[in-house]
């Protein structure tokens, strides 16, 4: 049975992102998975995102030494087999509740001043489901590789579910059946 953990960053509670993944999520227990889901815009932090500081790296641990709910987030992670970011694209990024989420996953990563790299999240699966109102040219995309190269460079599998051009009411997205099929067949996907 695989575990897959989705990291919700949209802040709409009952927006269209969150309805496509619910969807995935769905399916991908139906398919035997066992599913948490992370809500990054619920979680407190200290700071936003990482100060940089790089006590994580000089540190034996693989963790944030900020501690706060955040941090100890992102320290579940390497017991997943699948990491999943659920986003609607806020100017050609992530949102930034989810971005502050992101930039603490460094504290699971040691690179030496020799170039060698460990990483606890290496031979995972990274997926993304996002939604945008623009197309997927020069808009999800730049999204997508966002967190396809932090893939290749850690050795993880990766594939994505984009939604482009996502123009109805919120919420409502999955009323189109082609949109739903989508969303359930990428959570069948990464459950098998």
């Amino acid at each position: 049975m695989k575990k897959i953990v989705f990291v919700q960053g949209s802040p709409r509670k009952h927006g269209n992102t969150r309805a496509v993944t619910a969807l995935a999520v769905e399916s991908a227990r139906r398919c035997g998975a066992e599913v948490t889901e992370i809500d990054a815009t619920e979680l407190e932090f200290k700071v936003p995102g990482c100060l940089g500081c790089q006590k994580c790296q000089k540190s034996e641990e693989f963790a944030c030494v900020i501690g706060d709910s955040v941090g100890k987030a992102v320290a579940t992670l390497p017991v997943y087999d699948v990491i999943v970011l659920s986003t609607p694209i806020y100017w050609w990024s992530y949102s930034a509740q989810l971005k502050i989420f992101i930039d603490r996953i460094y504290s699971l990563n040691k690179f030496s001043e020799s170039g060698k790299h460990r990483s606890l999240l290496a031979g995972k699966k990274l997926a993304l489901v996002a939604t945008g109102g623009g197309p997927v040219e020069n808009n999800l995309e730049l999204l997508e590789h966002q967190w396809k190269n932090p893939a290749d460079m850690l050795g993880c599998s990766f594939s994505s579910c984009l939604f482009p051009n996502v123009t109805v009411e919120a919420g409502r997205l999955v009323d189109d059946p082609a949109v739903a099929a989508k969303a359930e067949e990428f959570g069948k996907s990464l459950a098998v």
